[in-house]
Protein backbone atom coordinates (compact mmCIF):
# COMPACT_ATOMS: atom_id res chain seq x y z
CA UNK A 1 0.00 0.00 0.00
CA UNK A 2 1.38 3.44 -0.95
CA UNK A 3 1.95 5.90 1.88
CA UNK A 4 -0.65 8.66 1.92
CA UNK A 5 1.92 11.22 3.04
CA UNK A 6 5.05 11.88 1.04
CA UNK A 7 7.29 13.26 3.78
CA UNK A 8 10.80 11.93 4.07
CA UNK A 9 11.45 9.37 6.78
CA UNK A 10 14.33 9.66 9.20
CA UNK A 11 17.65 7.97 8.46
CA UNK A 12 17.17 4.19 8.97
CA UNK A 13 19.31 2.38 11.50
CA UNK A 14 21.81 -0.15 10.10
CA UNK A 15 20.85 -3.31 11.97
CA UNK A 16 23.19 -5.70 10.14
CA UNK A 17 26.78 -4.45 10.04
CA UNK A 18 27.62 -7.12 7.46
CA UNK A 19 25.61 -5.17 4.87
CA UNK A 20 28.43 -2.72 4.23
CA UNK A 21 30.80 -0.05 5.43
CA UNK A 22 31.01 3.68 6.17
CA UNK A 23 33.45 6.10 4.54
CA UNK A 24 34.08 9.45 6.23
CA UNK A 25 34.36 12.07 3.48
CA UNK A 26 36.34 15.30 3.78
CA UNK A 27 33.63 17.28 5.60
CA UNK A 28 33.18 14.50 8.17
CA UNK A 29 29.95 13.03 6.79
CA UNK A 30 29.67 9.23 6.99
CA UNK A 31 28.68 7.72 3.64
CA UNK A 32 27.50 4.11 3.46
CA UNK A 33 28.59 1.70 0.74
CA UNK A 34 28.22 -2.02 0.12
CA UNK A 35 30.36 -4.41 -1.93
CA UNK A 36 29.34 -7.42 -3.99
CA UNK A 37 32.25 -9.83 -4.30
CA UNK A 38 32.34 -12.64 -6.88
CA UNK A 39 33.53 -16.12 -6.02
CA UNK A 40 36.61 -15.63 -8.23
CA UNK A 41 39.28 -12.93 -8.03
CA UNK A 42 37.69 -9.87 -9.72
CA UNK A 43 39.36 -8.09 -12.63
CA UNK A 44 36.88 -5.21 -12.76
CA UNK A 45 35.08 -2.97 -10.26
CA UNK A 46 31.72 -1.50 -11.25
CA UNK A 47 30.49 1.52 -9.30
CA UNK A 48 26.73 1.99 -9.21
CA UNK A 49 25.93 5.70 -9.15
CA UNK A 50 22.63 6.63 -7.51
CA UNK A 51 20.38 9.66 -7.86
CA UNK A 52 19.01 12.05 -5.26
CA UNK A 53 16.49 9.58 -3.88
CA UNK A 54 19.18 6.96 -3.27
CA UNK A 55 19.32 3.21 -3.80
CA UNK A 56 18.44 0.05 -1.90
CA UNK A 57 21.30 -2.41 -2.37
CA UNK A 58 19.00 -5.26 -1.30
CA UNK A 59 16.02 -4.69 -3.59
CA UNK A 60 18.40 -3.88 -6.47
CA UNK A 61 20.29 -7.10 -5.97
CA UNK A 62 19.14 -8.33 -9.39
CA UNK A 63 20.89 -5.42 -11.09
CA UNK A 64 23.98 -5.86 -8.94
CA UNK A 65 24.19 -9.55 -9.88
CA UNK A 66 23.88 -8.74 -13.60
CA UNK A 67 26.75 -6.28 -13.35
CA UNK A 68 28.75 -8.62 -11.14
CA UNK A 69 28.08 -11.74 -13.22
CA UNK A 70 30.03 -13.62 -10.54
CA UNK A 71 33.22 -12.19 -12.05
CA UNK A 72 33.17 -8.48 -11.20
CA UNK A 73 33.29 -6.56 -7.95
CA UNK A 74 30.31 -4.17 -7.60
CA UNK A 75 30.27 -1.18 -5.24
CA UNK A 76 26.94 0.45 -4.35
CA UNK A 77 27.02 3.85 -2.62
CA UNK A 78 24.19 5.52 -0.68
CA UNK A 79 24.49 9.26 -1.50
CA UNK A 80 24.53 11.67 1.43
CA UNK A 81 21.07 12.30 2.82
CA UNK A 82 19.77 8.92 1.58
CA UNK A 83 19.77 5.33 2.83
CA UNK A 84 22.16 4.65 5.69
CA UNK A 85 24.35 7.65 4.91
CA UNK A 86 24.39 10.74 7.09
CA UNK A 87 22.98 14.06 5.89
CA UNK A 88 19.67 15.89 5.75
CA UNK A 89 17.09 13.87 3.86
CA UNK A 90 16.54 15.41 0.43
CA UNK A 91 18.13 18.73 1.34
CA UNK A 92 21.82 18.82 0.50
CA UNK A 93 22.95 22.40 1.13
CA UNK A 94 25.87 22.28 -1.31
CA UNK A 95 25.45 20.27 -4.51
CA UNK A 96 29.21 20.07 -4.98
CA UNK A 97 29.41 17.91 -1.85
CA UNK A 98 26.96 15.44 -3.41
CA UNK A 99 29.23 15.02 -6.44
CA UNK A 100 32.51 15.19 -4.51
CA UNK A 101 31.42 12.38 -2.17
CA UNK A 102 31.35 10.00 -5.11
CA UNK A 103 34.69 11.19 -6.46
CA UNK A 104 36.36 10.94 -3.07
CA UNK A 105 35.00 7.48 -2.25
CA UNK A 106 35.63 5.99 -5.68
CA UNK A 107 39.14 7.42 -6.01
CA UNK A 108 40.02 6.04 -2.59
CA UNK A 109 38.63 2.63 -3.55
CA UNK A 110 40.51 2.68 -6.87
CA UNK A 111 43.79 3.24 -5.04
CA UNK A 112 43.06 0.26 -2.80
CA UNK A 113 42.12 -1.95 -5.77
CA UNK A 114 44.32 -0.42 -8.45
CA UNK A 115 44.66 -3.69 -10.33
CA UNK A 116 40.95 -3.62 -11.21
CA UNK A 117 39.51 -1.95 -14.29
CA UNK A 118 36.94 0.73 -13.43
CA UNK A 119 33.42 0.98 -14.88
CA UNK A 120 30.69 3.46 -13.89
CA UNK A 121 26.99 2.58 -14.09
CA UNK A 122 24.21 5.17 -14.12
CA UNK A 123 20.48 4.82 -14.72
CA UNK A 124 18.17 7.78 -15.38
CA UNK A 125 19.29 10.88 -13.43
CA UNK A 126 22.25 8.96 -12.02
CA UNK A 127 23.51 8.64 -15.61
CA UNK A 128 24.00 12.42 -15.62
CA UNK A 129 25.71 12.23 -12.23
CA UNK A 130 27.99 9.47 -13.52
CA UNK A 131 28.98 11.67 -16.47
CA UNK A 132 29.76 14.53 -14.07
CA UNK A 133 32.17 12.45 -11.99
CA UNK A 134 33.65 10.38 -14.83
CA UNK A 135 36.44 12.78 -15.72
CA UNK A 136 37.35 13.39 -12.07
CA UNK A 137 38.44 9.83 -11.37
CA UNK A 138 42.10 8.83 -11.28
CA UNK A 139 41.21 5.87 -13.50
CA UNK A 140 38.15 5.14 -15.66
CA UNK A 141 37.84 2.39 -18.27
CA UNK A 142 34.20 2.82 -19.28
CA UNK A 143 30.65 3.88 -18.46
CA UNK A 144 27.19 2.33 -18.82
CA UNK A 145 24.31 4.79 -19.22
CA UNK A 146 20.72 3.54 -19.10
CA UNK A 147 17.94 5.91 -20.24
CA UNK A 148 19.93 9.11 -19.57
CA UNK A 149 17.54 12.08 -19.16
CA UNK A 150 18.90 14.74 -21.49
CA UNK A 151 15.46 15.35 -23.00
CA UNK A 152 12.25 14.58 -21.13
CA UNK A 153 8.67 13.71 -22.09
CA UNK A 154 5.50 14.88 -20.38
CA UNK A 155 4.54 11.81 -18.42
CA UNK A 156 1.26 11.11 -16.57
CA UNK A 157 1.98 10.56 -12.90
CA UNK A 158 5.47 12.06 -13.11
CA UNK A 159 5.14 15.50 -14.75
CA UNK A 160 4.09 18.12 -12.15
CA UNK A 161 0.71 19.81 -12.48
CA UNK A 162 0.32 23.58 -12.89
CA UNK A 163 -0.53 23.91 -9.19
CA UNK A 164 2.60 21.98 -8.28
CA UNK A 165 4.72 24.25 -10.46
CA UNK A 166 3.25 27.27 -8.67
CA UNK A 167 3.98 25.69 -5.29
CA UNK A 168 7.52 24.84 -6.33
CA UNK A 169 8.05 28.42 -7.48
CA UNK A 170 6.98 29.69 -4.06
CA UNK A 171 9.42 27.39 -2.29
CA UNK A 172 12.20 28.34 -4.68
CA UNK A 173 11.85 31.95 -3.53
CA UNK A 174 11.12 31.48 0.17
CA UNK A 175 12.40 28.02 1.20
CA UNK A 176 14.68 26.60 -1.48
CA UNK A 177 16.28 24.06 0.86
CA UNK A 178 13.04 22.52 2.14
CA UNK A 179 12.33 19.04 0.67
CA UNK A 180 9.12 19.65 -1.24
CA UNK A 181 9.48 18.20 -4.77
CA UNK A 182 7.78 14.80 -4.97
CA UNK A 183 10.19 12.50 -6.81
CA UNK A 184 7.87 9.50 -6.60
CA UNK A 185 5.07 11.05 -8.59
CA UNK A 186 1.56 9.58 -8.47
CA UNK A 187 1.85 5.86 -9.31
CA UNK A 188 -1.89 5.57 -9.89
CA UNK A 189 -1.52 7.78 -12.99
CA UNK A 190 1.50 6.01 -14.49
CA UNK A 191 0.40 4.09 -17.58
CA UNK A 192 3.28 1.64 -18.01
CA UNK A 193 2.65 -1.31 -15.68
CA UNK A 194 6.33 -1.99 -14.95
CA UNK A 195 7.05 1.68 -14.22
CA UNK A 196 3.97 1.86 -11.96
CA UNK A 197 5.08 -1.18 -9.93
CA UNK A 198 8.56 0.24 -9.47
CA UNK A 199 7.16 3.64 -8.45
CA UNK A 200 5.03 2.01 -5.74
CA UNK A 201 7.99 -0.01 -4.49
CA UNK A 202 10.23 3.06 -4.33
CA UNK A 203 7.67 5.15 -2.49
CA UNK A 204 7.37 2.51 0.21
CA UNK A 205 11.12 1.87 0.53
CA UNK A 206 12.50 3.27 3.84
CA UNK A 207 16.00 3.63 2.37
CA UNK A 208 14.84 6.00 -0.38
CA UNK A 209 14.08 9.70 -0.15
CA UNK A 210 10.63 10.83 -1.31
CA UNK A 211 11.04 14.61 -1.62
CA UNK A 212 13.98 16.80 -2.53
CA UNK A 213 14.49 20.56 -2.31
CA UNK A 214 14.06 23.12 -5.07
CA UNK A 215 17.76 23.87 -4.72
CA UNK A 216 18.50 20.25 -5.65
CA UNK A 217 16.07 20.44 -8.57
CA UNK A 218 17.71 23.57 -9.98
CA UNK A 219 21.17 22.04 -9.65
CA UNK A 220 19.83 18.87 -11.28
CA UNK A 221 18.56 20.85 -14.26
CA UNK A 222 21.98 22.45 -14.73
CA UNK A 223 23.57 19.02 -14.54
CA UNK A 224 21.26 17.69 -17.26
CA UNK A 225 21.97 20.70 -19.45
CA UNK A 226 25.67 19.85 -19.25
CA UNK A 227 25.39 16.23 -20.38
CA UNK A 228 26.45 17.00 -23.94
CA UNK A 229 29.49 18.90 -22.67
CA UNK A 230 30.49 15.86 -20.62
CA UNK A 231 29.93 13.66 -23.68
CA UNK A 232 32.14 15.85 -25.87
CA UNK A 233 34.99 15.58 -23.35
CA UNK A 234 34.60 11.88 -22.47
CA UNK A 235 37.88 9.99 -22.81
CA UNK A 236 36.47 6.53 -22.05
CA UNK A 237 34.24 3.94 -23.80
CA UNK A 238 30.44 4.14 -23.62
CA UNK A 239 27.59 1.64 -23.54
CA UNK A 240 24.31 3.54 -23.98
CA UNK A 241 21.01 1.72 -23.49
CA UNK A 242 17.52 3.04 -24.22
CA UNK A 243 14.15 1.35 -23.70
CA UNK A 244 11.58 2.10 -26.39
CA UNK A 245 8.69 2.20 -23.89
CA UNK A 246 10.36 4.68 -21.56
CA UNK A 247 7.54 7.09 -20.70
CA UNK A 248 9.88 9.74 -19.24
CA UNK A 249 12.93 9.99 -21.51
CA UNK A 250 13.00 11.06 -25.16
CA UNK A 251 15.11 8.85 -27.43
CA UNK A 252 16.24 11.95 -29.30
CA UNK A 253 18.23 13.04 -26.24
CA UNK A 254 20.00 9.69 -26.06
CA UNK A 255 20.78 9.96 -29.78
CA UNK A 256 22.49 13.30 -29.17
CA UNK A 257 24.53 11.98 -26.25
CA UNK A 258 25.77 9.07 -28.36
CA UNK A 259 26.52 11.26 -31.37
CA UNK A 260 28.57 13.69 -29.27
CA UNK A 261 30.45 11.10 -27.19
CA UNK A 262 34.15 11.80 -27.78
CA UNK A 263 35.66 8.35 -27.31
CA UNK A 264 35.51 6.35 -30.52
CA UNK A 265 34.61 3.09 -28.76
CA UNK A 266 30.91 3.50 -28.12
CA UNK A 267 27.90 1.23 -28.44
CA UNK A 268 24.18 2.09 -28.53
CA UNK A 269 21.57 -0.56 -27.73
CA UNK A 270 17.84 -0.05 -28.27
CA UNK A 271 15.69 -2.36 -26.13
CA UNK A 272 12.24 -3.04 -27.55
CA UNK A 273 9.51 -2.88 -24.87
CA UNK A 274 12.04 -1.60 -22.35
CA UNK A 275 10.54 0.73 -19.71
CA UNK A 276 12.21 3.59 -17.88
CA UNK A 277 13.19 1.34 -14.99
CA UNK A 278 14.66 -2.09 -14.36
CA UNK A 279 12.91 -3.82 -17.23
CA UNK A 280 15.26 -2.24 -19.76
CA UNK A 281 18.29 -3.45 -17.78
CA UNK A 282 16.92 -6.97 -17.38
CA UNK A 283 16.14 -7.21 -21.11
CA UNK A 284 19.67 -6.05 -22.00
CA UNK A 285 21.41 -8.38 -19.54
CA UNK A 286 23.35 -10.35 -22.16
CA UNK A 287 24.54 -7.25 -24.01
CA UNK A 288 25.67 -5.63 -20.75
CA UNK A 289 27.63 -8.69 -19.67
CA UNK A 290 29.23 -9.03 -23.11
CA UNK A 291 30.27 -5.35 -23.15
CA UNK A 292 31.75 -5.52 -19.65
CA UNK A 293 33.72 -8.62 -20.64
CA UNK A 294 35.12 -6.78 -23.66
CA UNK A 295 36.09 -3.59 -21.83
CA UNK A 296 39.76 -4.57 -21.72
CA UNK A 297 39.83 -4.56 -25.51
CA UNK A 298 38.19 -1.14 -25.96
Amino acid sequence: MVEKTMRNVERPFLENEDEGYFFRVSDGTQIFYSIYMPSNVPQKTIYIISGYTGINHNTDRDIIEILGNNTNRVVTIHPRGTGYSEGNRGAVKDFNLFINDYVEIINSDIQTNEENEVILYGHSISAAIACAIGSQLIMNHGIILVNPPYKMKKSPGMTPSMLEYIKYGFYMVFARHKPIVNMGGDPSLIINIEERKEAIQRINDPLLVKNISMYMMIKSRKLLDNILNYAKEAEYPLLLIYGTEDSIIEKEGCDEIFKNWKHSQKEYIIIEKGSHGKQTVLLSKNQIIEWINRISEL
